[in-house]
């Protein structure tokens, strides 16, 4: 859980970041930064949700 904090610390100062940051070179490879996490944070969802499933049919297979 430690981890997830982290993370979500972590993100939440690179949005503030990208977001005051001037309009120039810096603001914009923060915001492309941004981007390339929000994929990031979208593709381990997914991943998570995959294999949370598979678990859930292995787990309904022994209940039958």
């Amino acid at each position: 859980m430690t981890m997830l904090d982290l993370f979500v610390t972590e993100f939440r100062q690179l949005r503030a970041a990208a977001d005051e940051g001037p309009r120039n070179e810096e603001g914009s490879r923060l915001r492309r930064k941004l981007v390339r996490k929000e994929i990031g944070m979208a593709i381990v969802a997914l991943g998570a949700m995959a294999m949370f499933f598979h678990a859930a049919q292995g787990f309904a297979f022994l209940g039958t």
